[in-house]
């Protein structure tokens, strides 16, 4: 008896903790249409002056003059552009007196690690397009703080940090600069890496496998009663 109380109770547990996977996945669908939603929106208004800003600046489209800051590179690492392992290249674009951190692009990384790659200049005053992006976060990872010297090569992208290296104020997000600009690099960045479908398709995984767990109970609470 005590047997099949602890098996009914664990199978419980199971499928609840299953289907509120499920039901997670599909909150966070929701949330990507919802983002897919406002970034069309969003990109459909070029801002071409930074006193224009709206209050919430992200996903909207940007079009500004400016020159870059070639003295001071920064490498994203371990970006995969058709197998191959890079970088984006971040720069300082200065603009109307105010520094914007803006993805270049991707650029190859040398056979050997401790050799990095030679990096474009750009020179003069330029304009580039692009849409106004989160600075990417991956919490298992941190700037290597110990590095020194320019280029800085780092795993997540951090204004705060950065700023105190550049000795100069960044805005609170970067641009990421769009392919029809005459200084943009091949271009991999994706606003949304997941798409709803796919969490779409995991909730139903996770649905139909806290139906296979209840039926297999059941089954087994049968067997356990005929004997």
């Amino acid at each position: 008896m005590l047997r099949t109380v602890a098996f009914i109770v664990f199978s419980i547990a199971v499928v609840s903790l299953l289907l509120k996977l499920s039901w997670w996945q599909l909150s966070r669908a929701d949330e990507k249409k919802q983002l897919q939603s406002q970034i069309r929106d969003r990109q459909h208004s070029m801002i071409v002056d930074l006193v224009q800003l709206p209050a919430e600046p992200l996903w909207h489209s940007v079009t500004l003059e400016g020159e870059f800051d070639n003295q001071h590179p920064i490498l994203l690492d371990n970006q995969l552009y058709r197998g191959r392992s890079g970088y984006h290249l971040y720069l300082p674009f200065i603009s109307q007196q105010q520094r914007i951190l803006v993805n270049v692009g991707w650029i190859a990384a040398p056979p050997y690690r401790e050799i990095l790659p030679i990096l474009p200049q750009f020179k003069g005053r330029t304009v580039i397009h692009g849409v106004i992006a989160p600075a990417q976060k991956l919490l298992q990872f941190k700037p290597d703080s110990t590095q020194q010297q320019w280029p800085l090569r780092v795993q997540n992208i951090e204004l705060e940090w950065l700023s105190q290296r550049l000795q100069q104020p960044l805005l609170p997000w970067v641009i990421q600069i769009s392919a029809s600009s005459p200084t943009a690099l091949i271009q991999t960045w994706q606003p949304v890496v997941m798409g709803p479908k796919k969490h779409y398709g995991y909730a139903i995984q996770w649905f139909l496998l806290a139906i296979a767990v209840g039926v297999i109970s059941l089954l087994w609470l049968r067997r356990e009663r005929e004997e």
